[in-house]
């Protein structure tokens, strides 16, 4: 009887071990489906912080131009007012040259200046875009995601529910058996605990010894495939 109390153990155990996998599975699944809820989401998030990171980019790259644009301003000015103090006809006409050259670098410098800022503007411009664009978008996934988790929200529950009677069965069963049923497990998956039927076993298929098939049914002991390692009974 204690034989018989075990195998039942064992594939009450293995029913509630195959859904516990496949829930694990729907979660998988829940999970890929929320991933790919979030692609149109993800999408703007990476156009966002791509338009941002030029955006700091050009700012940047700007106030150095206005820096410089600054500098030869003063420069120019310094150079300016030490014309008048030139006696030599030589040095005047080097600094006139040296401030048209700065001058020249200048009005470079400010048309690039000019075009940096309607580059900003448009930027500036699809950055607010983008951001609103990604908190609508973020709404929107959240919304979906929930009602998604919604959807498995009995999952948690029935995982604990199950856990619990797997605990309580696997109490009953000697622990030999429970130690073979989780290595074979380990090894080769479920189903570990199989019947025999028309002299085969149902997990490798393989046919049995005659002898070993009466050993299984009179059930004196637990008896595993000489196959596959797995443990078999008999329907009675």
């Amino acid at each position: 009887m204690a034989i018989k109390e075990d195998i039942n153990g064992l594939v009450r155990l293995q029913e509630i071990d195959s859904r516990l996998q496949e829930i694990e599975d729907k979660r998988d699944v829940l999970k890929q489906a929320i991933q790919k809820v979030r692609e149109p989401l993800n999408a703007l998030e990476t156009k966002r912080d791509a338009v941002t990171e030029r955006l700091e980019s050009l700012q940047r790259d700007t106030r150095n131009l206005e820096g410089s644009a600054a500098e030869l301003t003063a420069r120019i000015q310094k150079s300016s007012e030490k014309l008048p103090l030139i006696t030599t006809q030589k040095e005047y006409f080097a600094l006139q040259k040296e401030i048209e050259t700065m001058a020249r670098e200048k009005e470079r410098l400010e048309e690039t200046l000019l075009a940096n800022m309607g580059t900003l503007e448009d930027l500036q411009k699809e950055a607010v875009d983008l951001a609103k664009r990604c908190t609508e978008e973020e709404t929107n996934f959240v919304t979906r995601k929930e009602e998604m988790e919604r959807d498995a929200a009995d999952f948690d529950a029935e995982t604990t529910a199950l856990s619990q009677q797997r605990k309580s069965i696997s109490a009953g069963i000697d622990a030999r058996y429970l130690a073979h049923y989780n290595k074979v497990v380990l090894y080769k998956g479920s189903p570990v605990v199989v019947k025999i039927v028309e002299g085969n076993c149902r997990g490798c298929h393989m046919t049995l010894p005659p002898q070993l098939f009466n050993d299984v049914r009179r059930g004196d002991s637990v008896i595993t495939c000489s196959f596959c390692n797995r443990i078999l009974y008999v329907e009675s």
